[in-house]
């Protein structure tokens, strides 16, 4: 019973994976589906219109709630009481259910009955405000990221509901606000600590800020160089010739802690080298040195790209209502239970008189759970954002999950404010997996735990013998997940990649810009939503092993979650009208930011009737005279009314009367917010190197397994002592060990 992107597309996520979705709908069907979107956010589902207050309906809908896994909801908690849809009244027909509740903000709090949408709640969270910097305007982001990041998160919530319901036999209330998917899309943004400089204040960088890891103009066009560690920026000065780089004091904490003064100087001495030669030239010459980097694309070249055909990205879908579409496949490669486009949308009350199957009771072992994932082993070999941060969700929903690091450790502790953002609630050992007694101690751990999750290049883990194929012989239920760039084969599957470069390719960064310069996003997209996806995919194959005693591989290329953040952006039809975009601050008059005496805030007024009640809200600025006068005049006058007054005074207005409005703030305002406190959406910790930290708390919340937080990011090696204590083995043969760096 969805009624917004976010709660659709989670139902899509689940449907393409298998599951019987059943859109309830409305005698005169969803809203969506007068716009095309309808038939992209519900392919592979049912649909079944009921009148809720007819008798018999009701009766029928009971019936359906009664036979049902999962119930999905999208409605402010006093719509959702009114409606008797809320979570003690379904459960009551059904106590194994699990309840998904997708609300703005919350079902508790301050802004609970308090409307949101994409706009809103990402203007609330700091999207705008940290796309365009906070020293300067907020800017306004194209991509609907708080609607992905929820649909993702969520689907992740409820595949640990379900897995928990295998152990216990008992459903429960899951709740995963706007809010809190859009907090969940920028982890290391929420990091604030007296020893972690405030890198907000320099956002206002449309072209990246590290001088290392931006875009660059060629002669001809532009190109992303991501040097992501000091490896690549090694091989970066050789290739460009300026070695002398490597020796200059200014820059010898490149590439994560050159001081901030010192970006421009660096970036003055690159950007010239650039636009001596045109795009090909520079790109076939750093990827021949093995440095990441990619072209600025549009999405119709990209479309075309050889390793998004070999990935098979986009499949060709026959819709009754659209005809021939073109629509993103399932970004998540199963092994053994592969997801799929299942049909296209139904029409509306196409299934009424079908017969469902009548779900069983769930078997269970009548286990007493604390957390979702409680019991669950997961060895870590990952790092970054991408690999790193999926693992830190499942360790949040209550997973032990053991970080294993070489001696050198994960490339990112030099970035010491984001690494703990991205291995909150993990042990971590220090292990060299190129000696065979490493790899015997590592066998030890393969055999006692569930999954195992890397983020290596193509062919690093075969090499390292850690691939799925040689696990497997090691423990045959193993669920192997691995995240990668393009892909475990074809074309591009050996190139290094970043976040950055598949927003470069995917058409993001020139969607951004629009008719000018290519444009940094600077969500990492890619990143947090291959890493949520990787999560959710995790999640589901524990549901599945539960189900069928069978594990497998699990795959989420970076590649393939572009496809995922750019869902409605790549759907295509020979109707389809491309979106509006008024300016960088929003893309219709009642769809934007404005700016107000003191501040900015967002404006969501997107129907006739939002804009009857801005008419009458605000009749003696006689905004409906303007509308006649054209959209330009209409946006100069709201800006004109709108900087009369303060920001509070705007949101008190038009929420008095739900208009959908928010203030734009900074993500890190949400530490201060009493509804981020209702929500569990920040925590504090004491890390072991940083002192107290705050940082992000819990996106989703669970009415009767609670998630798992307060235990910081390790320290390099330092449950490596107790974890080989668990193994059997002694003090003597920790330290004989340690003396031969067989750990560490």
């Amino acid at each position: 019973m969805s009624q917004n992107e976010a709660g659709m597309y989670a139902g899509l996520l689940m449907a393409d994976m298998g599951a019987e979705v059943i859109k309830i709908e409305p005698l005169n069907g969803d809203p969506l589906r007068k716009n095309d979107r309808y038939r992209l956010y519900n392919r592979s589902k049912k649909s079944i219109s009921l009148d809720l207050s007819n008798a018999k309906d009701s009766t029928s809908f009971d019936e359906l709630v009664k036979s049902s896994d999962v119930f999905i909801q999208t409605f402010l908690i006093k719509e959702a009481t009114s409606a008797f849809l809320d979570f003690d009244t379904i459960s009551s027909k059904n106590s194994s259910l699990i309840y998904c509740s997708i609300p703005p903000y919350g079902d508790e709090g301050p802004l609970c009955n308090i409307p949101g949408d994409e706009g809103t709640i990402a203007s609330y969270t700091g999207i705008y405000e940290g796309q365009g910097g906070e020293t300067d305007n907020p800017s306004f982001v194209q991509l609907p990221l708080v609607s992905y990041g929820t649909a993702f998160t969520a689907s992740l919530a409820i595949a640990g509901g379900l897995y928990e319901r295998t152990l216990s036999g008992k459903g429960q209330k899951v709740e995963v606000p706007l809010y809190a998917g859009s907090v969940a899309m920028q982890a290391t943004g929420l990091i604030v600590g007296d020893e972690i400089p405030n890198l907000t204040i320099n956002a206002n960088r449309p072209k990246g800020g590290l001088p290392v890891y931006r875009l660059y103009q060629c002669s001809d066009s532009w190109i992303f160089v991501a040097c992501g560690n000091n490896v690549f920026w090694n091989k970066f000065c050789i290739a460009l010739d300026v070695i002398h780089l490597l020796e200059d004091s200014r820059f010898a904490g490149a590439p994560w802690n050159i001081p901030i003064e010192y970006w421009e100087p660096l970036s003055n001495i690159l950007e010239p080298i650039f636009r001596s030669k045109k795009s090909d030239y520079w790109l076939e010459l750093l990827r021949a040195h093995d440095i990441p980097c990619a072209p600025i694309e549009d999405r119709k070249s990209f479309s075309t790209h050889p390793q998004v055909i070999h990935n098979k990205m986009l499949v060709e879908v026959d819709d009754p209502v659209l005809g021939k579409t073109t629509q993103p496949a399932p970004p998540i490669i199963f092994s053994k239970s592969p997801s799929r486009i299942q049909s296209p949308a139904p029409q509306l009350g196409q299934h009424n008189r079908c017969k469902f199957k009548k779900f069983a009771q769930p078997k269970s072992l009548n286990v007493n759970m604390n957390h979702p994932l409680e019991g669950v082993k997961i060895i870590d070999l990952t790092g970054y954002i991408a690999g790193a941060y999926g693992t830190t969700l499942l360790a949040d929903l209550g997973a032990e999950v053991i970080k294993v690091e070489s001696f050198a450790g994960d490339g990112f502790r030099q970035n010491s404010a984001a690494f703990q953002g991205w291995n909150q609630g993990k042990q971590g050992i220090i292990l060299n997996l190129k000696s065979e007694e490493g790899m015997n101690i590592f066998h030890q751990l393969i055999k006692n735990c569930d999954v195992v999750t890397e983020n290596y290049r193509a062919g690093i883990a075969k090499k390292l013998e850690v691939d799925y194929e040689s696990l497997y012989k090691v423990n045959p239920k193993i669920i192997y997940s691995t995240v990668n760039g393009y892909g475990l084969t074809g074309p591009f599957s050996e190139y290094p990649t970043f976040d950055p470069l598949i927003q470069a390719q995917s058409g993001a960064m020139k969607d951004q810009g629009g008719e000018g310069d290519p444009v940094f996003l600077r969500i990492a997209a890619s990143d947090y939503s291959s890493a949520i996806l990787s999560a959710y995919a995790v999640t589901a194959a524990l549901f599945h092993r539960a189900n069928t005693g069978e594990g497998q591989k699990i795959e989420v290329p970076l590649i393939n979650s572009a496809f995922a953040y750019q869902f409605e952006e790549y759907f295509s039809h020979p109707e389809k009208k491309c979106k509006p975009r008024l300016s960088k601050l929003g893309i219709s008059a009642g769809y934007r930011l404005y700016e107000a005496s003191d501040g900015w805030f967002f404006l969501s007024c997107e129907n006739t009737t939002d804009w009857n009640k801005l008419y009458k809200t605000l009749e003696e600025y006689e905004i409906k005279e303007h509308v006649k006068e054209g959209k330009t005049l209409l946006t100069e006058h709201l800006e004109r009314v709108f900087s009369s007054h303060p920001v509070s005074y705007w949101i008190q207005i038009l929420q008095s009367v739900n208009i959908k409005c928010a203030p734009s703030q900074s993500i890190r305002q949400i530490h201060k917010d009493p509804q981020a406190s209702h929500n569990g959406l920040t925590t504090e910790i004491t890390s072991f190197n940083l002192g107290k930290i705050k940082l992000q708390g819990l996106p989703f919340k669970f009415s009767r397994t609670s998630g798992k937080l307060g235990v910081p990011a390790p320290d390099h090696g330092e449950h490596t002592d107790m974890v080989l204590a668990k193994l059997g083995y002694t003090g003597d043969q920790i330290s004989e060990l340690k003396r031969n760096r067989i750990v560490g």
